[in-house]
């Protein structure tokens, strides 16, 4: 009886979790501002895994030197600096946009791999990576997406674009760090502390400089702040560090880069979002060069 593909599985259950903080990180951050939903996300989420991990492990981390450096270099790019950026662009571009933007990480972290560990990539893989591209710039062109200013935001676009290479560094440096075997949880939590470590004095020296107005109460936002923190730093990274477990990491990027093909119907069922044809045939055009890449993409032999 064949094994379930546990790598491919936990990929598509990422891109799914990520659908549900994406909207949920979008709303709290059009009401409290990006920076202190990014603060209390990651305080939040790094409570939570560290009670896991002493309840269920039984015991404190015990990585190595190298690996936890590496871990932790991963939870500053991919979680401090990259969530940032990603927040950020969420109240910019709004958050079809913002997740479309991030199909560029697949691409790029294909590019990464191939560079430090040697998952190469074939001709059928470079074309998806091109395809992936074309299909992300002509949504992101598209003056149907919208954020809170009513028309596209370039610096909305920088931002989503910075945010899907922090993605892929992310996801690299955690590979590295788990190459000695710690477990996913583990190295979770060590990325979410470091990142806290990291998230703390940038909130504060950023103050009052978000974009979006910052003009409700905190207590407006804690629901969609815990379903976001549930969904995406808690459930959703923890099954992206399962998924590069098991598959090449250009692989495992490209599945969680379905969310804003997910995020279609879901945007227009709740939010009532106008969809153009245009916004569907570049979502089209980039799963097709999702799937080229995933075909395309080997692990090292």
């Amino acid at each position: 009886m064949p094994s379930l593909p546990i790598g491919e599985l936990a990929g598509l259950g990422t891109a799914l979790l990520w659908v549900v903080s994406t909207l949920a990180f979008t709303t709290a951050s059009r009401r409290i501002g990006a920076t202190r939903v990014n603060l209390l996300r990651t305080i939040g989420a790094a409570t939570v895994l560290v009670v896991l991990q002493l309840v269920l492990a039984g015991n404190p981390l015990s990585a190595g030197i190298e690996a936890s450096a590496w871990l932790a270099a991963s939870g500053v790019i991919g979680l401090a600096i990259g969530d940032q950026c990603l927040f950020t662009a969420y109240v910019l571009v709004g958050p079809r946009v913002g997740s479309l933007l991030m199909t560029l990480a697949p691409g790029l972290a294909a590019i990464m791999a191939w560079l430090a560990m040697g998952e190469s990539m074939s001709g059928m893989a470079v074309t998806g990576l091109l395809v992936t591209t074309a299909g992300v710039g002509w949504v992101s062109a598209s003056r149907g997406s919208t954020g809170v200013a009513g028309a596209i935001s370039s610096r909305g676009i920088a931002l989503g674009a910075a945010a899907a290479a922090c993605q892929a560094g992310g996801m690299l440096t955690a590979k590295l760090g788990m190459s000695e075997g710690l477990d996913p949880l583990g190295a979770l939590t060590i990325r979410m502390v470091a990142a806290m470590a990291v998230i703390v004095p940038l909130a504060w020296c950023v103050g009052g400089g978000d974009a979006g107005e910052r003009t409700m109460p905190i207590r407006s936002a804690w629901r969609p702040l815990m379903l976001g923190t549930l969904a995406g730093p808690v459930g959703g990274v923890y099954l992206s560090l399962v998924a590069i477990e098991h598959v090449p990491l250009g692989v495992a990027t490209t599945l969680m880069g379905l969310v804003p093909v997910l995020i279609l119907p879901v945007t227009r069922l709740l939010h009532k979002d106008r969809i153009s044809t245009r916004a569907v045939l570049g979502a089209i055009i980039a799963v097709a060069g999702i799937a080229l890449l995933t075909a395309g993409t080997r692990p090292a032999t």
